[in-house]
């Protein structure tokens, strides 16, 4: 293993992405070993802890797996990739299902962990990245938003509100 294990609390942004890179290496020595339980566990882990560093970033809460998937709606859609990364958020849950299911065959956990690491990449190259403008097109953004802001439902901002940061609470405009 190359990747060190972040420091008991020091997770942050850093941290989660750091805990993202040693759950993909952790995935492949498991999966070498045959252990398609624990390999899926980590190939989910990796998807998880990827999202949750961005989320740190930006300030969105982050704590639960409605926050996950809300994170990837939300990088999916600010960056034109919302199909995508609709794929990458299932065949991550599909990981964390064989989890508890024991369903999935090696080769379909290889898959998925060449999957998830790809996804890896592309949140690196986000997290990298400035927010990009984005503004509230439906009442499912409002929702998903609403979630990631903390927002009560009468305080999430209505539809063709605009950020000139993604909605980021972190980032100036």
């Amino acid at each position: 293993m190359t990747t060190p294990l972040p420091e008991p609390g020091e997770l942050g942004v850093e941290g989660h992405a750091q805990m993202s890179r040693l759950f993909l290496e952790h995935a492949g020595v498991y999966l070498s070993q045959g252990d398609r339980i624990q390999a899926s566990e980590k190939v989910w882990g990796a998807a998880a802890h990827a999202l949750k560093s961005i989320g740190e970033q930006r300030g969105w809460i982050h704590g639960n797996h409605s926050n996950i998937y809300d994170i990837g709606g939300q990088l999916g859609r600010e960056f034109g990739q919302e199909a995508q990364f609709l794929d990458y958020l299932s065949q991550a849950q599909a990981m964390h299902n064989n989890f508890y299911e024991n369903i999935r065959d090696i080769p379909a956990i290889q898959r998925a962990l060449s999957t998830v690491a790809q996804f890896v990449d592309e949140l690196d190259v986000i997290r990298n990245s400035p927010p990009c403008p984005y503004t509230i097109q439906d009442e499912e953004d409002r929702i998903r938003l609403g979630h990631l802001l903390g927002l009560r439902r009468g305080e999430r901002p209505p539809i063709g509100d605009h950020s000139q940061v993604g909605y980021s609470q972190t980032h100036q405009a």
